[in-house]
C-alpha cells in the first residue's frame, strides 16, 4: 500500500511542479511552535493529544461521511488538544489543502500537515498553506533526500515530525538530531497495530529534548496509561476522535489519565 501511495504521489508532484510558483518564505516564521508546545507538556509529564482531521482511511474506509472540518477542529481545541494534525492526501484519505487552511483559520493551536512529502516543492507548498509542521516518513525517503527536506523545512521555519517504524529507522533519525519523533504502531505493510512498537523503541531515546509521539491504535485510557509508564506522553489520535460522539469529553478523558 505504501509503495502504491508513493507512486501515485509522484504523479501529483509532477502536476504541482507545473502549477505552483515557489515564493520567498524565508522571512515568514510561524508564531505557533509545534515542538515547543509538546516539549513543555512532556517535560512536565503531562499528556498531549495531537488530534487528527481524517476523513478516510485506506484500511477502514470512510470515517465520517459529512465531516465539518472547522467544527471538529474547534471541538479538538476546546477539548484540550495541544496540536491538530490534518490529512491533506487526496486519493487515499480524501484530504485536501483546503482542510488544513480551514483548520488553521479556526483554531489557535499549531497545525501539522500530514501527507507523503517526497519533494522540496511540497515543503514550499506546506508553508504556503500555513502549516506549522510537516510529516516526513523515513521509510518513504532516501537518506540524502530526507536530509535535504529537513534542512529546507528548517529554513522556512517549519517544524518536522519524523515518523519511524523500527529500530533502524529510529537510529537514523536520532543520528540527524531530530527533535520530534513519531513512532507509528501500524505496520504499513500489513496494517496490523501493536502499541509495543512505541514502548520498545522509546527505550532507545535518551534525550529529554526529543518529543516522543505514539501514533495509531490509541483509543482507551489503558493505552495511554501503558504508554505513560514507558515515558511517552504525546499521542496522535485520529479515528477514535473522528468517530466520537462527544469529542471534547473523549480528549479530556485521555489527557487526564493518571
Amino acid at each position: 500500500m505504501l509503495d502504491e501511495i508513493i507512486k501515485n504521489k509522484f504523479k501529483e508532484i509532477d502536476k504541482l511542479k507545473s502549477s505552483f510558483v515557489v515564493s520567498d518564505f524565508d522571512s515568514i516564521s510561524s508564531d505557533r511552535s509545534f515542538y515547543n508546545n509538546l516539549l513543555t507538556r512532556q517535560n512536565s509529564n503531562k499528556n498531549s493529544i495531537i488530534a487528527e482531521i481524517k476523513r478516510r482511511s485506506p484500511s477502514k474506509g470512510i470515517l465520517c461521511e459529512n465531516l465539518d472540518v472547522s467544527k471538529k477542529a474547534k471541538e479538538y481545541e476546546k477539548g484540550g488538544a495541544t496540536c491538530i494534525s490534518v490529512l491533506t492526501e487526496r486519493d487515499y484519505f480524501n484530504g485536501s489543502n483546503d482542510d488544513l487552511e480551514i483548520v488553521r483559520n479556526s483554531v489557535e493551536v499549531p497545525v501539522l500537515r500530514k501527507d507523503f512529502i517526497l519533494d522540496p516543492i511540497q515543503v514550499y507548498e506546506s508553508k504556503a498553506i500555513n502549516a506549522d509542521c510537516i510529516l516526513l516518513i523515513v521509510s518513504a525517503l532516501k537518506k540524502k533526500l530526507f536530509i535535504e527536506l529537513c534542512t529546507l523545512a528548517s529554513s522556512l521555519h517549519l517544524d518536522v515530525l519524523v515518523e519511524v517504524h523500527d529500530i533502524y529507522e529510529l537510529d537514523f533519525a536520532l543520528s540527524q538530531n531530530i527533535k520530534i519523533l513519531g513512532i507509528n504502531n501500524r505496520n504499513l505493510k500489513n496494517f496490523k497495530v501493536d502499541l509495543n512498537t512505541s514502548i520498545e523503541l522509546a527505550k532507545h531515546i535518551k534525550s529529554e529534548d526529543v518529543v516522543i509521539i505514539s501514533e495509531s491504535g490509541i483509543s482507551h485510557k489503558d493505552d495511554v496509561l501503558n504508554l505513560n509508564n514507558a515515558g511517552i506522553f504525546t499521542f496522535l489520535i485520529g479515528e477514535h476522535l473522528i468517530k466520537s460522539s462527544d469529542t471534547e469529553k473523549s480528549i479530556q478523558e485521555l489527557i487526564n489519565v493518571g
